[in-house]
C-alpha cells in the first residue's frame, strides 16, 4: 500500500461496505419446482373462460378511502352499484413497491430498474393472453409499452412522467372508447388513467382537483359498464389503483394510505347482486384471480391465491379444479424456494384435500344438491392451504439477506468507528502508517477464517458462494477493517514508548468532542426505525445546540478578555508587533476601547467577535424558519407548515415571498456576472407567474442562462492560465493563480447550482432556498473565522458543515422516504421524455441543498487560502 493515500483505501473500503449492503437487498424471487421457466405452452387443462370480454381501468393513485371506504359521494355511479350488490369491493394491500401483472412482490431494487425499464420476462398474465391469442388494447401509461413492446394488438400510449399535466393525459385515453367499446375487435381492454396521480404529486390529496377528477374517472367507467351490459355478452370490469397516495401527495412508502388502494369488479356472470360488506385482498391477489377466470391459469411466481367470493357462480366442479390448480401452484413455488411450512401440515391437508375432491367429483354425478356442502368443505380447505402458502411467500419475498447487511453495517460501523477514534487520539482522518505485506496478509487470513466459521452458520447466505460479489466486498471492507486496527495498535505502542505527542492546546476542545459525540449520537440513532422517520428532529436539535455553544462560547471568551488566536498560544511563542496589530479573520478582539476614547454602539457591532456573534443569532433565527417552513418526517407531516400558509394564502403575499427570495438569492449571487445572474432569476420568477402559456419556454430561457454562466465561468478561469507567459512567475504569484482559478471554478459552480435549484423548486419553496443560500453565507463566513482563530478546530469546522447540510436537506422538505420526491422537478422546461434528464433534475432538486452547503464552504475557503494575508495569518496559528 506504499503510496496509496489512505484517505483513498478507506473511501473504497465504504464503498465496498455500501455495495456489499445493497446486494442484501436484491432478492432473487423463486419458482415452481420440476418446471421449465417458459411454460406458456403447458396450461392446466382445468382452466375455466368464466368471462368473454374484459376491461382492466387502473386509476393511479386511487386511494381506498376514494371508492371502497368513501363516506362522501365522490364516484356517486360505483358507490351506488357496490351498494346495491351489483358489484364487488375490496380494500387491496400493496406491497411497496407494487405489482399488478405478476402476482409476485417486487423488492426495492425494482424501483431504479422500473425507470426507463425494458421488456418484462417474468411470466404474467398479459403475456399469457397473449399467448392464448387474445387480443389486447391498452390505452394510457406507456411504461405499459415498454415492459409489454409486442403483446399489445393496438395501443396508444401517454407520458407518464409529466407530472405537471393531469387533463389531457386522461383526455387522450378516454377519446379512444367511443370507437373501441361498441366493436369486436378486442377481448382484453387495459385502460390506465394518469391524471389522479399527477394532481397529488402537484397539490396533494385534499387538492380541489381531486373531486372533479374522481366525477371524471365515474363518468368514465359508468359508460364502460353500460354499454358492455347493453352488448349482453359475459363481461368483466375492474376498477383499481396501482398503488394509494400518501397524505402529502407522493408514493411509494409504507403509510397505510399509500399501501392500501381500491378495487371494484363489475360482471354480469360472477357476481351475485345483494350486498356485501367490503372486504380485504391483497394485490398480489388479482393476477391469479384474472388469470382463472380468463382460462390462463396462474402465472408462474404469482404468490397470491385467487379471491374466493369472485369463483362462487362457477359450476362447483370447475370451481374446485380452479382452487386445486391455485394450491398445487403455491406449494410448487414453495418446494421450489425451499420453505418449510408448519412441519409438512400444509402439504397433508392438500393431500387429503385432494382425495376428499376426487371422492365428491364422482359424487356430484349421482347426487348434485347433495354434494353442495361438500364442495364448500373442499374450497374452504384449498382456500386454508393457499392462504398459508400465500402468506409465507409473500414474507419471504420480502425479506432479505440479513447475514449481508448484517455484517456489511457492522464494517461500516467500524469504519466510522476508527475515524472517530482517530479524530479524539488528535490524529487525521485516516491512518498513515505504512502497512507492510505481511500485515495484510495475517489480516486478510483472519478475515478468511471469520468467513468460513459465518458460513458455517449461515449456509443459505449469497455471501458464502464465492461467484456473489457481496463475499468479496465483505472481504475487501473486513480485511480493511482489520488492518486499521493492526495499524493504529501498532501506532498507539510505538508512540506510548518512544514519545509523547506533542501538545497542540487549543486546537481540540469542547466544541470539537461535542460535534464527535454528535455524530456518534446521529449515527446510533439510525438504529432505530422510528428515529430514522424523524431523523431530521436529531439533525435540528444538534445544529441548534450547535449554534447555542459558540454563542456562549464567543461571549464567555469576550468576558474573559481573550483575544482569539492568541489564547491559544503557549507562553514560548512571541508575536510580532504587526501580528499583535491584526484584527483580521486570526483574531477575535474583545477590547472596547480605542485609547481612551469609548467605542460607540455602532462601532462595537463591527467588532470581529460582535460581528459572529450578530450572524450566529441571525443563523439561528433562520434555523428556526427553515424548520417551520416544511414538515417532514412520519408522525407530524400532516400539519400545516409554512409552505402550506403560503400555498393557501396565494396572491400578493405569495407573490412578495418569491420576488423577496429572489432578490436575496440575486444579492448573494451577484458577485460573479450579475446580468447573467439577472436573466435567469427574472426567468425564473417567469417559470412560476408565465409570461406566455405555460412557463416552458421561462424555464428553458433559465437553462440557459444558467450554462452561459456555467460556460462563461469555465472561460474565465481559462484566462487566468494565459497570463504571465513572458515570464517565470514568483511562488507566490504562481500559487495566487492556480487558487484563483480554482476559486472562480466553485464561485460560478455555486452560483450556477444555486439558479437551477431555485429554478426547480415549487413556487413555495422559492424563499425557503434563498435563505438556505443565506444562512450558508452566514455560517461559511463564521465557521471559517472560528476556525482560524482556534476556537473550532478544522474537523471540526468539517462536521458542522455536514450537519447542516442534513439539515437543509430536511428543510426542504425531504425526508427518508420515496414519497417525498418532487417528481415534478423532473419535468421544468422539459417538452420531451428522456429518463437520464429527469432522473439528473430529480436528483439536483431532492439534494440541491445539500451540495450547495458542501459548495459554499469550499468557496469560501478557496476565496481565501490564496491570497497572501491568509497564508501569514495561517502560518501564525499553526507555527508550534
Amino acid at each position: 500500500m506504499r503510496g496509496l493515500s489512505p484517505l483513498v483505501v478507506e473511501q473504497c473500503a465504504v464503498v465496498a461496505g455500501l455495495l456489499a449492503y445493497l446486494t442484501g437487498l436484491v432478492t432473487v424471487r423463486p419458482r415452481p419446482a420440476g418446471r421449465p421457466q417458459d411454460n406458456l405452452s403447458r396450461y392446466p387443462n382445468d382452466s375455466h373462460t368464466a368471462v368473454e370480454k374484459v376491461v382492466v381501468v387502473v386509476i393511479d393513485a386511487l386511494r381506498a378511502d376514494h371508492l371502497a371506504t368513501a363516506t362522501a359521494p365522490l364516484m356517486p355511479y360505483l358507490q351506488g352499484q357496490l351498494a346495491s350488490g351489483a358489484a364487488r369491493g375490496y380494500v387491496v394491500h400493496t406491497a411497496s413497491p407494487t405489482s399488478l401483472v405478476t402476482g409476485s412482490v417486487p423488492g426495492f431494487m425494482d424501483i431504479i430498474e422500473n425507470f426507463g425499464a425494458g421488456e418484462l420476462v417474468e411470466d404474467n398474465i398479459i403475456r399469457r393472453w397473449a399467448a392464448q391469442g387474445k387480443r389486447i388494447h391498452l390505452y394510457g401509461d406507456d411504461t405499459w409499452l415498454k415492459v409489454f413492446p409486442t403483446q399489445f394488438s393496438k395501443h396508444q400510449g401517454v407520458t407518464s412522467f409529466f407530472v405537471t399535466d393531469y387533463t389531457e393525459v386522461d383526455h387522450n385515453v378516454t377519446q379512444h372508447l367511443t370507437k373501441v367499446l361498441p366493436s369486436d375487435e378486442w377481448d382484453v381492454l387495459i385502460l390506465h388513467y394518469l391524471g389522479l396521480d399527477h394532481i397529488g404529486h402537484l397539490e396533494g390529496p385534499m387538492s380541489h382537483l381531486i373531486g372533479p377528477k374522481l366525477l371524471e374517472m365515474d363518468a368514465v367507467v359508468k359508460n364502460i359498464h353500460t354499454t358492455l351490459e347493453a352488448k349482453g355478452l359475459k363481461y368483466l370490469v375492474l376498477v383499481c389503483g396501482d398503488h394509494g397516495m400518501s397524505d402529502a401527495g407522493g408514493h411509494g412508502g409504507s403509510s397505510h394510505s399509500e399501501v392500501t388502494t381500491s378495487a371494484l369488479f363489475l360482471s354480469n356472470t360472477i357476481i351475485k347482486k345483494r350486498p356485501e360488506k367490503v372486504q380485504d385482498a391483497r394485490q398480489v391477489d388479482l393476477a391469479p384471480t384474472l388469470g382463472l377466470l380468463t382460462g390462463i391459469g396462474v402465472p408462474e411466481g404469482s404468490v397470491g391465491r385467487p379471491i374466493a367470493e369472485l369463483l362462487q357462480n362457477i359450476p362447483p366442479e370447475k370451481r374446485m379444479a380452479l382452487h386445486n390448480q391455485a394450491a398445487r401452484q403455491l406449494l410448487a413455488i414453495a418446494e421450489g424456494s425451499g420453505l418449510h411450512l408448519n412441519h409438512g401440515n400444509v402439504e397433508l391437508l392438500f393431500e387429503q384435500t385432494t382425495l376428499l375432491h376426487e371422492r365428491i367429483v364422482q359424487d356430484l354425478h349421482q347426487n348434485p344438491a347433495g354434494s353442495r356442502p361438500e364442495v364448500e368443505r373442499v374450497c374452504k380447505f384449498y382456500g386454508d392451504c393457499q392462504q398459508e402458502v400465500s402468506d409465507a411467500l409473500a414474507a419471504r419475498q420480502q425479506s432479505y439477506d440479513l447475514p449481508i447487511i448484517y455484517l456489511a453495517t457492522f464494517a461500516l460501523l467500524m469504519i466510522f468507528v476508527g475515524c472517530m477514534w482517530r479524530q479524539l487520539k488528535g490524529g487525521s482522518g485516516a491512518p498513515r502508517k505504512q502497512v507492510v505485506g505481511t500485515t495484510v496478509g495475517w489480516c486478510a487470513g483472519c478475515t478468511f477464517l471469520g468467513w468460513l466459521l459465518m458460513c458455517a452458520g449461515a449456509s443459505g447466505s449469497k455471501m458464502c458462494h464465492l461467484l456473489q460479489p457481496s463475499a468479496w466486498l465483505l472481504f475487501m471492507a473486513f480485511v480493511y477493517v482489520m488492518v486499521s486496527l493492526a495499524s493504529s495498535s501498532s501506532s498507539s505502542t510505538i508512540t506510548r514508548t518512544m514519545h509523547k505527542p506533542p501538545d497542540n492546546p487549543g486546537s481540540k476542545d469542547a466544541v470539537h468532542y461535542f460535534l464527535i459525540f454528535g455524530t456518534c449520537l446521529h449515527s446510533l440513532s439510525l438504529l432505530g426505525t422510528s428515529l430514522v422517520e424523524e431523523e431530521h428532529q436529531t439533525l435540528y436539535f444538534l445544529t441548534t445546540t450547535l449554534h447555542l455553544y459558540l454563542i456562549f462560547k464567543i461571549l464567555r471568551f469576550s468576558f474573559q478578555g481573550s483575544d482569539g488566536c492568541q489564547g491559544h498560544k503557549s507562553s514560548a511563542y512571541k508575536t510580532t508587533s504587526k501580528e499583535e496589530d491584526d484584527t483580521s479573520y486570526m483574531h477575535l478582539p474583545t477590547q472596547v476601547k480605542q485609547g481612551n476614547r469609548e467605542l460607540s454602539l455602532l462601532e462595537k457591532a463591527y467588532l470581529p467577535q460582535n460581528k459572529i456573534l450578530l450572524l450566529l443569532a441571525l443563523s439561528l433565527v433562520l434555523s428556526r424558519i427553515l424548520r417551520a417552513w416544511n414538515a417532514t418526517g412520519d408522525k407530524w407531516r400532516h400539519l400545516e407548515d409554512l409552505g402550506d400558509i403560503l400555498r393557501a394564502i396565494g396572491g400578493r403575499a405569495l407573490v412578495f415571498v418569491v420576488v423577496a427570495g429572489l432578490v436575496l438569492a440575486f444579492l448573494l449571487l451577484l458577485h460573479t456576472s450579475w446580468p447573467l445572474v439577472l436573466i435567469a432569476l427574472v426567468a425564473i420568477f417567469g417559470r412560476h407567474y408565465p409570461f406566455l402559456a405555460s412557463g416552458t419556454f421561462e424555464a428553458q430561457v433559465a437553462y440557459l442562462a444558467i450554462i452561459c454562466l456555467y460556460v462563461y465561468g469555465l472561460f474565465k478561469a481559462k484566462l487566468i492560465d494565459l497570463r504571465a507567459h513572458n515570464k517565470v512567475p514568483k511562488m507566490t504569484e504562481a500559487y495566487d493563480v492556480e487558487d484563483d482559478k480554482m476559486s472562480t471554478l466553485l464561485r460560478y459552480s455555486y452560483t450556477a447550482l444555486s439558479l437551477l435549484c431555485l429554478l426547480l423548486q415549487r413556487i413555495d419553496n422559492v424563499g425557503m432556498l434563498s435563505f438556505i443560500l443565506l444562512q450558508n453565507w452566514i455560517l461559511s463566513r463564521v465557521l471559517y473565522r472560528l476556525a482560524l482563530a482556534r476556537h473550532l478546530s478544522w474537523e471540526g469546522a468539517a462536521m458542522a458543515v455536514n450537519w447542516l447540510a442534513f439539515t437543509h436537506y430536511f428543510n426542504q422538505g425531504n425526508s427518508n422516504s420515496l414519497t417525498t420526491i418532487d417528481m415534478s422537478a423532473g419535468f421544468v422546461g422539459v417538452s420531451s421524455f428522456h429518463p437520464l434528464l429527469h432522473g439528473v433534475l430529480i436528483a439536483t432538486q431532492t439534494f440541491g441543498g445539500t451540495f450547495l452547503t458542501y459548495l459554499a464552504f469550499l468557496v469560501h475557503i478557496a476565496s481565501k487560502d490564496g491570497s497572501k494575508e491568509r497564508l501569514e495569518h495561517l502560518h501564525s496559528c499553526v507555527k508550534y
